[in-house]
């Protein structure tokens, strides 16, 4: 594997910038209760995933090893992880702003899951994506009986003002436990479609007793496309917000990927 190229570093300042984290003042002072609760009951659904991301450009291929959080959402073994861990086509993403020149895309394969608890790494294989939520599914190749998984029917809606919880995992470094951070639903847009704005970390965000609320990510098109389209350094924060799409948004798009199987070819 070949270090990780100068765009992939800019891109992950990029989000650092766009995602800070968020210490949402909901009048709670101790969340010691909370933590103790989500952990316990989501705790296991929240897993590592390696894959390796072959970036193209110009004709020539680079193979990177990456890894990012994934959440079980069925008891055989579905996962949800973000659309842009599968693939990326920057062209796209930066539009008329990428000019003549080949843009590096990235599509991703070898599909590693590890387990809350477990030392093995398990494979895993593409079902699909929905480029319009950011989402994508993958599905454990011989999923272990006795799953732990979060129901996405049982969520709740959000809605400004309201505090969520994201549950991640560490890596090998800090021993891969669960950790969580707080976050606060700050606003919502109906353009260019209906989103809530937030501010918090991207994952599965859950209310203080463990409902799912939707599902937040950085939109890295508009990040991009703001800075390469000559609008200065970005610092009007309140374009810095994250996106959350709607629990039962998610919920819908995963119903329908749990009935296909996985996918021969990365699905566009």
């Amino acid at each position: 594997m070949k270090r990780t190229a100068p765009w992939l570093i800019s891109l992950a300042l990029c989000c650092a910038i766009a995602a800070p984290a968020a210490l949402a003042q909901s009048g709670v002072q101790d969340y010691r209760p909370i933590y103790r609760s989500l952990t316990a009951k989501h705790g296991d659904a929240v897993v590592t995933v390696k894959f390796v991301m072959s970036v193209t450009t110009s004709g020539k291929e680079e193979r990177i090893e990456d890894r990012t959080q994934a959440l079980l959402v069925s008891a055989d073994g579905l996962l949800l992880v973000p659309d842009r861990a599968v693939s990326m086509d920057f062209k796209q993403l930066m539009g008329s702003s990428a000019g003549q020149g080949a843009a590096p895309v990235a599509k991703s394969s070898e599909f590693r899951v590890r387990l809350a608890g477990s030392e093995d790494w398990l494979p895993a294989d593409l079902v699909t994506r929905d480029t319009q939520i950011g989402l994508a599914w993958l599905r454990l190749r011989k999923p272990p009986a006795g799953l732990s998984f979060v129901n996405l029917d049982e969520g709740v809606v959000a809605e400004p003002g309201m505090t969520f919880f994201s549950l991640l995992r560490t890596s090998d470094e800090w021993g891969g436990v669960p950790v969580f951070r707080i976050g606060s639903v700050i606003g919502e847009t109906h353009t260019p479609k209906t989103l809530l704005l937030v501010d918090g970390v991207p994952g599965m965000a859950f209310s203080a007793d463990g409902a799912p609320m939707g599902y937040v990510d950085v939109d890295f098109p508009r990040l991009l496309r703001a800075r390469t389209a000559g609008q200065g350094l970005g610092l009007d924060m309140a374009d810095s917000a994250l996106q959350m799409t709607p629990i039962s948004k998610v919920a819908a798009a995963t119903h329908l990927a749990q009935k296909l199987p996985v996918a021969t070819t990365a699905p566009k």
